[in-house]
């Protein structure tokens, strides 16, 4: 018994490995699934949340504050498109965009992933007022995934509430306003 080794043959590691891919290789798909709609659930509390505060900081400052999607963080994008975040500015002046840092209340930064978002035509932003109304329409944001199925949306009513409509994943509809 000198001789004998204790291990795994080549046969037997290989086989493992094997195991271990086909195993992964199921998984993948199940854990992509599982990551996007996450992200999906993380960016829509993320804009209720902004919502709310714009709301409500209208509402304290008895003025006009407008939420906007940003690709820097200091300047409103002029298209509908959300996925590099959000800032948040007192809007007395009701402008398209902050007429200086100052007014600048807040920042969201969105780092680009699974999800996009896409803001309804002819709404490129949400202006509360001091009474917390968004006037104008109800204004839908598109929550999408990178291959084009609508996710959900957020949509604020004329009376400033945001909501959530979240969509069947079976099957997914296709994403208006797609990236």
């Amino acid at each position: 018994m000198a001789g004998r080794h204790e291990g795994f043959t080549l046969v037997e590691l290989v086989a493992t490995v094997a195991v271990l891919v086909v195993v992964l290789g199921l998984a993948l798909p199940s854990f992509r699934a599982f990551r996007e709609r996450n992200e999906a659930l993380a960016t829509f509390h993320s804009l209720t949340v902004a919502l709310a505060r714009a709301r409500l900081a209208a509402i304290q400052r008895g003025g006009p504050v407008t939420v906007c999607p940003s690709r820097d963080g200091q300047a409103c994008r002029a298209d509908l498109v959300w996925d590099d975040g959000w800032l948040v500015f007192a809007d007395p002046g009701r402008q398209p965009q902050p007429a200086d840092a100052g007014d600048i209340l807040w920042v969201e930064p969105r780092v680009a992933g699974q999800v996009t978002v896409r803001g309804t035509v002819g709404r490129h932003r949400v202006r509360y007022q001091a009474s917390g109304m968004a006037g104008g329409n109800n204004a839908s944001l598109r929550l999408c995934s990178r291959d084009g199925r609508h996710l959900g949306n957020v949509v604020v009513n004329l009376a400033g509430r945001a909501r959530g409509e979240w969509l069947s994943d079976d099957p997914a509809p296709p994403c208006p306003y797609a990236p």
